[in-house]
């Protein structure tokens, strides 16, 4: 295996294994055994290079691709140009490494890969997509919507019931509340949770114009 590492076509493998791994990761965050995986993979990459002493140089766009890549899952969007962009710095990278280096199965092995990684791509965008935006919210997020009654209130802040819970609470907008009436959640600062009226909240009185008074 040692002398393996020494081989441009199996150091571009770990590469490309390495690059693949750590997409996964940023897509499947809580999975991390495809970071470490690809952590390892990389270190593989990297000691084989050393061992050969190969022109590395072109695989700086292999890194690249991995940055576009991870942002587009992140961002949970797929700009075409954005996409095109990471898979040419992938192949642009893997290919000029296979021919600075002078190797055919290196060559082999950017190419099938390059077009791997191209079909890949997009399916895992999509799951990564779904299942960040279907996340289930924890915390405080998780009160965002929900609706509670007026405890007690006053000055624009106060207590609310939520669920069978005291809440302390601001109010988003001015707001004249009085003790049962329906608020709804729509965020939080620390511990103090944000309201907005729903139905059954009273809005102040707004003060005449100077068309009125007139």
């Amino acid at each position: 295996m040692n002398g393996a590492l020494d081989e441009p076509a199996v150091i571009l493998f770990c590469v490309t294994l390495a690059a693949a791994l750590v997409v996964v990761e940023v897509a499947l965050p809580t999975l991390g055994l495809a970071g470490t995986t690809g952590v390892v993979a990389a270190a593989g990459a990297i000691i084989g290079i050393d061992r050969a002493d190969a022109d590395w140089w072109p695989l700086l766009g292999s890194v690249v691709a991995v940055v576009l890549w991870s942002a587009l899952v992140l961002s949970r969007r797929r700009p075409r140009l954005a996409e095109v962009t990471a898979i040419a710095s992938y192949a642009a990278g893997s290919i000029g490494f296979a021919i600075a280096n002078e190797d055919g199965p290196a060559f082999a092995v950017a190419a099938v890969c390059s077009i791997a990684l191209a079909l890949a791509f997009p399916p895992l965008h999509r799951g990564a997509t779904r299942l960040l935006n279907a996340q289930a919210k924890v915390g405080m997020e998780s009160l965002v919507g929900q609706t509670a009654r007026v405890d007690r209130w006053r000055d624009g802040t106060g207590v609310v019931v939520l669920a069978g819970t005291r809440w302390s609470a601001t109010a988003a907008q001015p707001l004249s509340l009085g003790e049962g009436d329906v608020v709804t959640v729509v965020g939080s600062h620390g511990n103090t949770i944000e309201i907005a009226p729903g139905p059954g909240a009273v809005h102040p009185p707004q003060p005449p114009t100077t068309e009125e008074q007139t």
